[in-house]
């Protein structure tokens, strides 16, 4: 971990004792994480800081952290060698950072210990996933700091582990485990569920266009617009065509591809929780994946909402698969990343501000992400400019936000 000199950093140790353990193959959802690691260059870290609440002692950030290790397998687990296998421990020890920081801002120092905790690539078969800190002034905690890979969980789980932490939750755990999940993958059930979904990307996979520019540097880049203009109307979008905001925003998308590229039949691969399958709503574990949406795209907005509508179904239900036993494709992706779809009524429905910058590494040709800001949608493309041109990333954010209007 890197802290301004200035601090010092006590470890704390931190045991604790679980029920279960086990050895395992890597699940379907951790071996996507796993693909999304490799192709992007980066262990993909998740987490922050946040205040702690007054009268908080570092022995309850440490009883907060052995409650985490033991009620989660995904944060007693350490990968075997070469990546194929994970161990389950039912015991160990963890470690509690104590950051001293008398004196100083305790939100830039527990930036400070967030950027060194996601700067240094952690040991996954060697050491417990999670890293956490205590920023204390005076012995005094108030601010913690929590920074994992991916591979843990996702964003929904890391919301469940969170808000059950923050309770306390003492019920058992609800759904499955990771080794549980692996269990079912592995079974005649998973290997069902496997095949469909291999049929249904073999069918659609052949013939979609490839997507290919003259490379401009730095080849990858992030373009952002936070539209106040979605927030806007995309709720009344939404009511128009009977759907969901995620769908509206898909079909944009579509249409914005389309309009941009000259194809009619187009692939994007959107993000899927796979939380709607039985045993998955409360898992703290990777399980989202990508699902394959192929759509003929009207050239009217209405008509290719009702269209990715009725492919999105599909999408969703092929998009639980072994990913190591499906062939790779390069066409854009989707991820709608917000948990709650706010009405903005009253929001200014002006257009927003572009800005470019470079995202950490290599990505997919495109990746739209999209986010809720405080009265806006914001769009997150990153590109892969010999993919996608910058001017044609622009005609395609354009195009999403005035066809939402």
């Amino acid at each position: 971990m890197t802290v301004p000199s200035r601090m010092t950093v006590t470890r704390v140790e931190v045991p604790f004792a679980a029920p279960d353990a086990g050895v395992a193959e890597l699940t379907w959802g951790q071996r996507a994480m796993m693909q999304a690691m490799r192709r992007e260059d980066s262990w993909l870290p998740m987490g922050g800081h946040r205040p702690v609440a007054p009268g908080t002692t570092v022995a309850d950030v440490a009883a907060e952290l052995r409650y985490t290790m033991q009620r989660w397998q995904s944060f007693r687990t350490r990968l075997r060698p070469g990546f194929t296998a994970q161990e389950v421990f039912a015991s160990g020890v963890a470690t509690l950072d104590v950051v001293a920081a008398e004196g100083s801002d305790p939100d830039e120092v527990a930036a400070a210990v967030e950027a060194g905790y996601r700067a240094t690539p952690p040991d996954l078969t060697g050491d417990w996933p999670m890293r956490m800190a205590v920023v204390c002034d005076r012995g005094t905690p108030l601010r913690l700091v929590a920074v994992m890979p991916h591979i843990v969980t996702d964003g929904l789980g890391a919301a469940v582990m969170v808000d059950e932490a923050t309770r306390r939750v003492t019920t058992p755990i609800a759904g499955l485990d990771p080794l549980q999940i692996a269990a079912w993958q592995a079974s005649p059930a998973g290997v069902r569920q496997h095949a469909g979904a291999r049929r249904h990307w073999d069918r659609h996979a052949d013939g979609l266009p490839q997507f290919s520019n003259p490379n401009t540097l730095p080849r990858y880049r992030k373009c952002v617009l936070e539209s106040p203009a979605l927030a806007a109307h995309l709720p009344q979008a939404a009511a128009r065509s009977g759907t969901d905001q995620s769908t509206v925003l898909l079909a944009a998308y579509f249409v914005a591809l389309s309009r941009a590229t000259g194809a009619t039949t187009l692939g994007v691969r959107q993000v899927v929780s796979n939380r709607f399958r039985s045993g998955l709503s409360d898992v703290v574990s990777p399980i989202t994946q990508l699902g394959l949406c192929v759509v003929d795209v009207p050239p009217d907005f209405p008509g290719a909402v009702t269209a990715v509508a009725r492919a999105a179904l599909p999408a969703r239900k092929h998009a639980y698969y072994d990913p190591y036993a499906v062939p790779p494709l390069a066409t854009p992706c989707f991820n709608d990343r917000r948990t709650v779809t706010t009405t903005a009524f009253g929001a200014e429905p002006s257009s927003g501000v572009l800005t470019w910058s470079e995202p950490p590494g290599p990505t997919e040709p495109l990746f739209l992400h999209v986010d809720d800001v405080p009265g806006a949608v914001r769009l997150i493309l990153d590109v892969d400019t010999a993919c996608f041109s910058p001017s044609t990333v622009e005609s395609i954010v354009h195009t999403i936000e005035s066809v939402v209007a």
